[in-house]
């Protein structure tokens, strides 16, 4: 993670969760996609890197109840304060990078049995390593979950948005050969979650910087871009659009 975006989750820490509270029923629909993929069970020893605020792993907590906490794992001291203070949640301040490599080790030094990265995999700098190490983590029965947008999405974003957007996120088959060649078997599947919100909140949350992406603007680039959305939606007080999401598997081989 950069400078750049570490500052940015700075500044929205204490306003995160809000962005979402427009539907709760997002984070719930969501969070179990990401069970399900997994297929977590109590017993599993998980880890949430890249958790931000826990907002998805706090509802991953409440579904599988797990026996052992769940390691939320940030590098961004101000996300995990935001964290809420129960026993099924344990924050590390790292990033992936640092997780991967050893240079912030697990707490208990055993294996993880499940690893969640949501949204986070284009915030790395050398995926390659990451996921290698990741992978090295891994119980002989671990399997990572990478999700992840496709490079053109359809939120109404402003242009440059999209097309910076575009030049920061990875292709899907990286991660996919990334994770093949860390040793892991892999597969893919995508979900689509529909997404319905008033005009008017989606400019704040637009000022907000809501998407990381938004970070990568001055205040001037931003105003201007949100002018421009307010041209292009004028006459939708209703904003509806789908969200496109890659969940790439990887999983050690039996044997």
């Amino acid at each position: 993670m950069t400078d750049r975006t570490a500052e940015h989750y700075e500044r929205v820490a204490a306003d995160y969760d809000e962005h979402w509270s427009y539907d709760p029923d997002y984070v719930r629909r969501f969070a179990d996609a990401i069970t399900d993929s997994l297929r977590l069970t109590s017993s599993d020893a998980i880890a949430d890197v890249g958790c931000g605020t826990g907002l998805y792993t706090r509802r991953i907590a409440e579904t599988v109840r797990p026996t052992r906490p769940i390691l939320c794992v940030d590098p961004v001291p101000a996300m995990l304060e935001r964290l809420p203070r129960q026993s099924d949640l344990q924050p590390l301040v790292a990033g992936a990078e640092d997780l991967a490599t050893g240079v912030v080790p697990l707490p208990d030094g055993d294996r993880l049995d499940a690893v969640v990265m949501k949204e986070s995999i284009h915030h790395v700098g050398d995926r390659r390593t990451t996921l290698d190490g990741l992978a090295g983590l891994l119980s002989r029965h671990g399997r990572m979950l990478v999700v992840m947008l496709p490079r053109t999405i359809d939120h109404p974003l402003f242009r440059e948005a999209h097309e910076r957007f575009a030049q920061l996120q990875p292709e899907t088959s990286e991660i996919v050969e990334t994770l093949r060649a860390s040793g892991l078997r892999t597969s893919v599947s995508y979900r689509t979650f529909h997404t319905t919100i008033d005009r008017q909140r989606y400019v704040r949350l637009l000022e907000a910087r809501y998407l990381s992406v938004l970070g990568e603007f001055s205040e001037d680039e931003l105003r201007e871009g949100i002018a421009q959305f307010r041209h292009a939606y004028r006459d939708e007080p209703v904003l509806r659009f789908d969200e496109h999401f890659a969940f790439v598997k990887g999983w050690v081989a039996p044997g």
